[in-house]
């Protein structure tokens, strides 16, 4: 059944990124967002959460204020301290921007994929999954 919602949601992001039209370095996931990831910095990443994110973790999930998504994420980085990060994937449709990262740590490795939405002002993110990644 995770192999199918992997498959399904990897299925989406291709498409959407396809039907976009854009190049591979357009759509880009705002850089502070993956540095933030990168060094397991829970509140410089909170600060792009939207006020209401929906967060999927290996744990938990549901949709969340700003405040305890932070939380949650801060857990999850405390428990699981990245090793590195990387963007593997990303685009964007209208004023959203998805993007999907390799995050490993020191017993494994997890993917994340970003939904994030522009409304011209700010980039935030409104839904952030973190699955386990068989190697």
């Amino acid at each position: 059944m995770k192999t199918f919602k992997l498959i399904l949601l990897s299925s989406v992001f291709m498409v959407m990124s396809l039907t976009s039209g854009m190049a591979q370095n357009e759509g880009k996931l705002p850089e502070a967002i993956s540095n933030a990831t990168r060094n397991g910095d829970a509140m410089a990443l909170a600060a792009y959460f939207n006020a209401k994110i929906e967060l999927v973790l290996p744990d938990k999930s549901g949709v969340f204020s700003r405040e305890q998504a932070q939380f949650l994420i801060k857990d999850f980085f405390d428990k699981h301290p990245p090793t590195s990060f990387q963007i593997i994937h990303q685009g964007e449709r209208e004023n959203a921007t998805f993007a999907i990262g390799r995050y490993n740590y020191n017993q494994g490795q997890y993917r994340l994929l970003f939904l994030t939405k522009n409304n011209g002002h700010e980039t935030l993110i409104h839904q952030l999954r973190v699955e386990k990644q068989d190697e």
